[in-house]
């Protein structure tokens, strides 16, 4: 079944939604697709408990602050004009979403009010609650739903980003996981806004969904990446024994004042960095994973007892109510917590406008390499790089989108779907899962890594031994697109890891030097 669009959004977050929104008021006449994996309230966007950074007040924060801690979270490695651009349209974004109609909290002056997160100098933080991603998501699928030249197409899983038989990008393939047959969708412009790939691990805080199908997609029609070894974790996720996807606790609580421990009360992080709770999130999941190490425990602790309840209630209600679901009470127990693969630094590299390397193919949000976070993102400055790079792309799609002139592409009628291989698919995609948790840490080493890429290559060739030719599945795909984005990582991390001879060993090592006058 063959569908058209003029532009095919592949992903139904936070980036995805501004773009659609934000390019039917640009071109109205224009058609836009917007895919779904799941239905619209299983984006990561919706699982944000944070906020979106932004300055908001000139009187204690400046745009060269902001720019400071994007690039010191960073580690250097942040493009110095991307940084700049993002930060400088901050405040703008922030304005669009209260024009759409996103409510975030104010204080008694009816002043926006701003909580301070762990990398930051000052509190910036634009936020509902601890539930902010809930309520922007709540409001453009609101905007999105009234918006006519809008269409949605919910459980539907992108298989193949499709190209004409002269080689441009014209749309893609999807898996309608509610009829069960392939959908063709022919377009101009494909923009990838599918999310992370924190199930690449057996600890995430991401939702089942997030199995970094954009990526894949990506690489499969080679598509650049970048920076795919900076995989930040999330220093506080709920400990939970035997369980794969964890419960965030907001990184604004430690900024509220709570204190992270080991077993006996010790604050360590300390003795890792002076900003103790407040460094940035690398560091502390960095020293809690060393804290595990070295006390052989499988958590540390987050402790809230010092903390004023009717505050904490007031501020937190999402995570208070979580924790007391637990059985957990903060005013006399502390909380387990472990870092857990939470956010994908790199990915399909972009330019300011979102485009890949491939003609008519963009990528905006999580699966986007845009030069913003570097080495580590610093605390809510995600759902800020999603609306600027979503208004950012819209302004220049809707600019160029004329000149592009549609290509139709083949449908291949001979792949069908087959689900006799499915608990295989299963069995081998929790083995890629245990190997990248076990050697493909925030704490890697290179010997680790490269036993990493060996049960890998291992993985991949038992799975073309057992492959049962042109055949589909929900848990094939998933297999596929977790190793494509496992061994990506992998060799991104060992590549990272290796000595880099410099100019002269170089030379002086080069077969033909001698003949070089």
């Amino acid at each position: 079944m063959k569908k058209y669009s003029d532009i095919v959004i592949v992903g139904s977050g936070i980036a995805g939604l501004t773009l659609a929104i934000k390019l039917a008021k640009l071109k109205p006449e224009l058609k836009i697709s917007v895919l779904a994996k799941g239905d619209f309230e299983q984006s990561n966007s919706n699982y944000a408990q944070g906020g979106i950074a932004s300055v908001m007040n000139l009187q204690f924060d400046s745009y060269e602050n902001h720019f400071e801690d994007t690039m010191k979270s960073g580690n250097g490695l942040s493009d110095a004009f991307i940084v700049d651009m993002v930060v400088k349209s901050a405040p703008k974004r922030i304005f669009d979403l209260i024009d759409y109609g996103v409510q975030f909290n104010c204080d008694a002056k009816n002043q926006l009010d701003l909580a301070l997160e762990g990398g930051h100098s000052v509190p910036r933080i634009v936020h509902t609650y601890d539930k902010t991603g809930e309520e922007v998501m709540h409001t453009l699928i609101s905007v999105a739903r009234k918006t006519d030249n809008i269409t949605f197409f919910e459980n539907r899983f992108c298989s193949e980003i499709s190209k004409s038989i002269t080689g441009n990008v014209n749309g893609v393939v999807a898996l309608n996981l509610s009829s069960e047959q392939l959908e063709y969708f022919n377009a101009k412009i494909v923009v990838l806004a599918t999310g992370g790939s924190g199930q690449v691990y057996q600890h995430t805080t991401n939702p089942s969904l997030s199995t970094g199908d954009g990526v894949a997609l990506g690489i499969r029609v080679g598509a650049m990446v970048h920076n795919l070894n900076y995989i930040q974790f999330h220093p506080t996720a709920l400990y939970a024994k035997n369980q794969a996807q964890l419960s965030l606790i907001t990184e604004a609580i430690r900024g509220f004042g709570a204190h992270i421990t080991n077993k006996i009360g010790q604050r360590f992080i300390f003795d890792y960095d002076p900003r103790g709770e407040l460094a940035t999130r690398d560091i502390v999941s960095s020293a809690i994973y060393k804290e595990m190490k070295k006390t052989n425990e499988p958590c540390v602790y987050l402790d809230c007892k010092h903390l004023n309840l009717n505050d904490f209630k007031e501020k937190f209600p999402t995570v208070f109510k979580k924790l007391s679901d637990k059985g957990i009470d903060i005013s006399n127990q502390l909380i387990p917590i472990v870092p857990a693969a939470h956010y994908q630094c790199g990915g399909l590299k972009v330019n300011e406008r979102g485009q890949t390397n491939i003609a008519n193919l963009y990528a905006i949000g999580e699966c986007a390499e845009t030069g913003l976070h570097g080495a580590n993102r610093l605390a809510s400055n995600s759902l800020l790089e999603a609306l600027v790079f979503a208004h950012e792309a819209a302004a220049f799609i809707s600019f160029t989108i004329e000149e592009i002139s549609v290509e139709n592409g083949l449908e291949n009628d001979s792949v069908s779907v087959n689900h006799s291989n499915d608990e295989m698919y299963k069995l081998i995609t929790n083995r890629i899962k245990k190997t990248m948790s076990n050697y493909a840490t925030i704490v890697a080493e290179l010997d680790g890594l490269e036993k990493a890429e060996i049960e890998l290559q291992e993985i991949e060739n038992e799975f073309f031994d057992t492959n049962i030719g042109a055949s589909i599945s929900e848990k094939r795909l998933i297999f596929e697109n977790i190793l494509t984005n496992a061994k990506a990582i992998v060799q991104s991390k060992i590549q990272s890891l290796k000595p880099k001879k410099n100019c002269l060993e170089m030379r002086q090592n080069h077969p033909i030097k001698a003949n070089v006058v």
